[in-house]
């Protein structure tokens, strides 16, 4: 199973992760790390790192974090090793649940990581023009992969 780690600023992430919680349940080999915004870089690097190596089962972690360019980020960063330690940036409730639909899928790291930016960008809508067409009371009612290759050319 592929670890899944939440980091912010503030307390977002420990936020991001109890809300897709209630919604979902119960997130197994998820972790959410809110780094105080007087954390220094070591600081915040070792908490990083303890997080990264519970939640590595041997599949990989992906980092989601809140903006490219902040100190979340750019610490995860120093962990970043494609197709084991993977890092989206911009992360949004809907991207945690959707991750938590995908559950225990037999897939890389690295196409999980694609897969889930691509279904966080096409989670942001403009209410007027949204036409009811999705369930929402089913959060995981968009079909996921079901394995490697699974996902196409529009993220799934």
């Amino acid at each position: 199973m592929i670890g899944t780690l939440i980091l912010s600023h503030g307390n977002l992430a420990d936020e991001l992760l109890t809300a897709a919680q209630t919604i979902t349940g119960e997130l197994e080999g998820f972790g959410a790390i809110s780094l105080d915004w007087n954390d220094g870089f070591d600081k915040a690097q070792a908490r990083i790192k303890e997080a990264l190596d519970r939640l590595d089962s041997g599949e990989g972690v992906l980092v989601l974090t809140d903006l490219f360019g902040g100190t979340p980020c750019n610490v995860a960063l120093t962990f970043l090793d494609p197709g084991k330690v993977e890092i989206v940036t911009g992360v949004n409730l809907p991207m945690v649940v959707r991750l938590a639909c995908l559950g225990k899928r037999e897939m890389p790291v690295q196409e999980v990581a694609r897969w889930l930016r691509d279904k966080g960008r096409s989670s942001i809508s403009l209410a007027s023009d949204v036409n009811g067409g999705r369930d929402a009371a089913d959060p995981c009612s968009e079909e996921v992969p079901a394995a490697v290759g699974a996902v196409g050319e529009d993220g799934g």
